[in-house]
Formats: C-alpha cells, sequence, structure tokens
C-alpha cells in the first residue's frame, strides 16, 4: 500500500477503503442513472460495508483532516439515501423502514431520509404513520430553523392525502410495451426468489436482451457450476424483463444435470401447445417442428427461459428466429458453439453478498451479533450460494443455533457435507451428476485427490499414471474442469502449465467417492502425494508419488499445496 519515493512516502490510492468507497458509489449512481437496480444495489451495499465507525474517529491531525472526515460522512450520507432510494424502486419497503428509523434518530434534520420513510411507509400499508412522519418533521424544522419541509416533501405529502396516490419511487427500469391483442400471452415463469441477492450477471445480460438495435434474436446464458444460482438469477431476471416482452414468457426445466434430459422434441412441444398452436397440426420431425415454433413467435415479444440445459444439441432447435424474442440458457457447460449474444460465467457469491444472504433469511441482528462467525461459515460453505443458503435455512429452523456452532460442526465433523443437507437441498447434488457422468479412469483420479488433500496441482502434456490407468495427467485435468470439478487459477505467467485448484466442498465429496470406492492401489498413491504436498518444488509422479511404475515417459507434478497461487 505505501511505497517510498524520493522525499517521503506515498499511498497507493486504489488500495484505500475511502478510494474504493467513493468508485463504488460513483459506479452505484451511474447503474442507478441507466435504471440498472441490482447492479446500483450491490455497488452501493459493497460501498457502505467498507464503513467501520466514523472516518478518521482515531486520528487527531488538525483541520485538514477534519475536513475530510465531514466531506467523507457527508458521501455516506448520500450513499445511504441513494441506497434507501434503490430499495424503494425495487420494492423492500419494509426493509427501508427498518434502516431509516435509526438514521433519522441520529440525523434529525435530514429531509430526504423523511421523504424516503414516508414513502416506505405508505408502501408498505401504513399511511398514517407516514402521513405522522411528515408531521413530526415539519414540527422540528418550524422549532429549530423557522422554515418549512422542501417542496418535494410536501408534494409527497399531498399526494399522501389524495385517494389515489401515485407511486413515487425510481421510474421501471426497462419501458412497457403493449401485448398484441389477438393473442394470448403465456406466463411460466417459476416464482421470484423473495431475498434474491442482487448480482453482476444481471447487469450484464439485461441490457443485451432489451437492446432495441439488435438485429438478430437475442441469446444470452448463464453457465457454471450447479448450485451456483444460475436457475434463480435467470428466473429473477425474467420476471424483472416482462414489461419488455409482454407477448409471454416461455420456461422449460431441460433437466440437463439429471440423468434424463428433456427431449428436444417434447420441449418444443411443451412451447407450441403454451402459444396455443394446435397439436393436431403439429408436423413430423425436430426440424419442421422447430420451424412452427419459430413461424408461432413471429412479431411477438417472448421471453424464454431454457433452464439446465445439457448441451449445445440439446437447446439448438429450441431457439426462436424474430429479431423481437429473446432466450435465456442456463447450462452447467459452456454452450461456447451457440451462437450467444452474451455469456455470464456465473461464479460464487463474494463474501458481501453471502452476508447480504444471511441478513435476508436469518436477520441483521443475529449476523451482526455473530460477525467474525457468519464470514466463517461464509468461507466453509464456499460461498457457494445453494451451500449458503442451506447453512442459512438450517439457522433459521433452529434458532438456539449460533453462526459459531455451525462453523464448528463444519470444521470437525467427518462428513461436512452432512452439515449441508436441509430438506430437498443438498450440496452433494452440485457434484454428484458430474461426478457420475466422467469415465472411470478420470474418477480414479479424482477420489486420489480427495484422499490425499491436494488441493492445487498441475502436470505437463503426457504425464502418465500407469497404477491409475490414467494415459495423460493433464487431459485428465481438463476434463475434471470441465465437468466443474476443478478450477483454473491463472498463474499470470506466459507459457506455463494451467494450474487447477480442488474447491473445498469438492475436496470434501471426492474423499466421500474415495471412502466408498477407492481402491488400495489409489490409498497408496494418494498417500504418498500427500507425504509431497508440502514442497514447493515439482514432484515427481514417476516413480515417487505412484509407485508401481511400469516403463514408460516420465513426467513430473507441477508444485501442489492447500492454497491456490
Amino acid at each position: 500500500m505505501i511505497s517510498t519515493q524520493p522525499g517521503g512516502y506515498r499511498l497507493v490510492p486504489a488500495e484505500v477503503d475511502s478510494e474504493q468507497f467513493e468508485k463504488l458509489l460513483a459506479a452505484a449512481m451511474r447503474e442507478r442513472d441507466k435504471g440498472y437496480l441490482d447492479g446500483a444495489a450491490v455497488r452501493l451495499e459493497r460501498a457502505l460495508s467498507l464503513w467501520e465507525g466514523d472516518a478518521f474517529s482515531d486520528a487527531d491531525a488538525g483541520d485538514c483532516v477534519a475536513a475530510e472526515a465531514d466531506r467523507l460522512a457527508e458521501l455516506r450520507l448520500v450513499a445511504l439515501e441513494e441506497q434507501t432510494d434503490v430499495m424503494l424502486a425495487m420494492g423492500a419497503h419494509a426493509q427501508v423502514v427498518s434502516r431509516l428509523k435509526p438514521l433519522i434518530e441520529r440525523y434529525p434534520l435530514r429531509e430526504t431520509l423523511y421523504r424516503h420513510l414516508m414513502s416506505a411507509l405508505h408502501q408498505s400499508g401504513r399511511p398514517a404513520e407516514a402521513l405522522a412522519v411528515y408531521a413530526d418533521l415539519r414540527a422540528k424544522l418550524a422549532e429549530e430553523l423557522g422554515t418549512e419541509p422542501t417542496p418535494d416533501v410536501q408534494r409527497l405529502y399531498r399526494a399522501l392525502l389524495s385517494p389515489q396516490p401515485k407511486h413515487h419511487g425510481s421510474t421501471a427500469v426497462w419501458p412497457p410495451f403493449a401485448a398484441l391483442a389477438d393473442r394470448r400471452a403465456p406466463s411460466q415463469l417459476p416464482g421470484d426468489t423473495a431475498d434474491f441477492v442482487p448480482c453482476e450477471t444481471t447487469d450484464v445480460l439485461a441490457p443485451a436482451l432489451t437492446a432495441s438495435d439488435r438485429t438478430a434474436t437475442a441469446v444470452t446464458a448463464i453457465t457454471g457450476q450447479g448450485g451456483s444460482g444460475k436457475t434463480a438469477t435467470a428466473v429473477h431476471l425474467a420476471h424483472r424483463l416482462r414489461p419488455w416482452f409482454p407477448d409471454g414468457q416461455l420456461y422449460v426445466d431441460l433437466g440437463g444435470s439429471t440423468g434424463h434430459p428433456t427431449d428436444p422434441a417434447a420441449a418444443l412441444a411443451q412451447m407450441l401447445l403454451a402459444l396455443d398452436h394446435p397439436m393436431s397440426a403439429l408436423p413430423e420431425g425436430i426440424g419442421a417442428q422447430a420451424a412452427c415454433f419459430r413461424d408461432s413467435l413471429r412479431g411477438r415479444r417472448v421471453l424464454t427461459v431454457l433452464d439446465d440445459a445439457a448441451d449445445e444439441a440439446q437447446v439448438r432447435h429450441l431457439l426462436p428466429g424474430n429479431v423481437e424474442s429473446a432466450v435465456i440458457i442456463t447450462s452447467r457447460a459452456r454452450l461456447t458453439s451457440l451462437p450467444l449474444t452474451s455469456r455470464v460465467e456465473h461464479d460464487d457469491m463474494s463474501l458481501h453478498q453471502a452476508l447480504m444472504l444471511f441478513r435476508r433469511v436469518v436477520g441483521t441482528a443475529k449476523v451482526d451479533r455473530d460477525l467474525a462467525a457468519a464470514r466463517e461459515v461464509a468461507r466453509l460453505c464456499g460461498c457457494l450460494p445453494l451451500a449458503l443458503r442451506i447453512a442459512a435455512a438450517r439457522l433459521a429452523a433452529r434458532p438456539h443455533w449460533s453462526f459459531g456452532d455451525l462453523a464448528h460442526r463444519l470444521t470437525h465433523r467427518s462428513r461436512p457435507l452432512d452439515e449441508l443437507t436441509h430438506g430437498p437441498l443438498s450440496v452433494r447434488s452440485c457434484f454428484a451428476p458430474a461426478y457420475h457422468r466422467l469415465a472411470e479412469d478420470d474418477r480414479r483420479l479424482f477420489r486420489m485427490l480427495g484422499l490425499s488433500g491436494v488441493r492445487g496441482l498441475s502436470a505437463p502434456p503426457g504425464t502418465e499414471l500407469p497404477s491409475l490407468a490414467v494415459p495423460d495427467v493433464a487431459e485428465a485435468l481438463e476434463r475434471l474442469a470441465d465437468s466443474r470439478l476443478l478450477k483454473v487459477v491463472h498463474t499470470g505467467v506466459p507459457g506455463a502449465e494451467p494450474r487447477f485448484w480442488l474447491p473445498g466442498l469438492v475436496s470434501a465429496y471426492a474423499r466421500e467417492r474415495a471412502e466408498a470406492e477407492a481402491s488400495e492401489i489409489e490409498h497408496a498413491a494418494a498417500q504418498e502425494l500427500r507425504r509431497l504436498e508440502d514442497q514447493e518444488a515439482a514432484v515427481p509422479v514417476l516413480p515417487a508419488a505412484i509407485g508401481r511404475v511400469r516403463a514408460g515417459r516420465q513426467g513430473a507434478w507441477g508444485p501442489v499445496g492447500r492454497e491456490p497461487l
């Protein structure tokens, strides 16, 4: 953070929390001005989470520092006001009420806070309390300053008194269109997630789906590992986009991560039925049926969500052909051979988002009471959205448990994935389908990694494991990464071998599979690799790590260890 320069020291601005706060606030206001409320909410939450008490509260360095502290305090208030404005526009009226009351006690003359509280109370069905807030503000201003509330506050007060009050939040994110009057508009979307945590994926895809100057169907994809929240994000975004697609919203669960993916012809029939196409007039052959689907969408603005696609072949016949329609696909596969307008790799949550989810499910007070333990639970969950949701659900179901209790169970139980199971939800379901689709030699390598406890490794092309019948370790690692069971850690070194990382929850699953299925040879290979895991130099695979070596090419493991570079 601090560099030595001639004449003194220099603090790197980008590394200072106040600089990060101001950049996040500016970015949030740009997102709000564009109408992307999800993105604005994420950035405002990150910006405000950087604050811990008042600025420079532990420093007394004269007027210059005091002036800077006052400036930052004012910006913090601006951020709080912007956050409540965005929350009002997103419909979080009850949360706004609970946040604003203590703020008003601290800043009794800040009229914007009163205006937001009046609007939140009214939208929450508490009009009498909203009018009482106005009366309280007016009395305070008259007593302390001898003035009346600002024209904006007075207009809101008059609107609340009218029999048909207008909505005083921000305008809609995207402009609505009128639906075609002669056609029924299907509405097949599953329910939105009430405690959805805003993410950047919606910010990236929304412009691609709503661009007015596009010349082809907007086909977008959300890809990522199981349990990363792809479906929840796609459904949330689709609900936000309903005004833009008034002629209907189609939803098909393609079951790609199950053992029995939906046949494309059955998916086409489901969508054609929703579009009132007579089944008796359906032609034979999937190509002709796909043409009927495209014809049914002619001139219509319909949004289609194709959830959990197995691969490109499953969705190729399910895409519209008209420029007015759009598609959101979710898949564990990367779908790189499809003609996508935009694709987002949906990753794990940030720590800030994880804590936001905990607050929404178990309550702010419980999280703030045990904040360090809440962060530890998020870390042990790998910030995987499904794991976080299960952890939060278990804590909500057992209110006598603290975050510290759950962190202890996740750390000290021999099968931590047992602690991440709640009702029909299970973290194992994120990894099991991918594991069972692997070839047997790739399964052996995966189990050996689970047994060894090694989390990060690399291997040059051609590295062999004769004892495990793995002819090319580098290619096997690539296949495990394609299956989302390994992550690729970018070292930033040109020409370096790719380094693969086994996330903590995946490692726990690998150990479970090894305990049930591993052979004696796998145990021996894993034990040898475990003895070498703390070495920083390259570790020879043959013969040291494997032991039983037949004649063949020699290869080498790269550096191994518990943490990614």
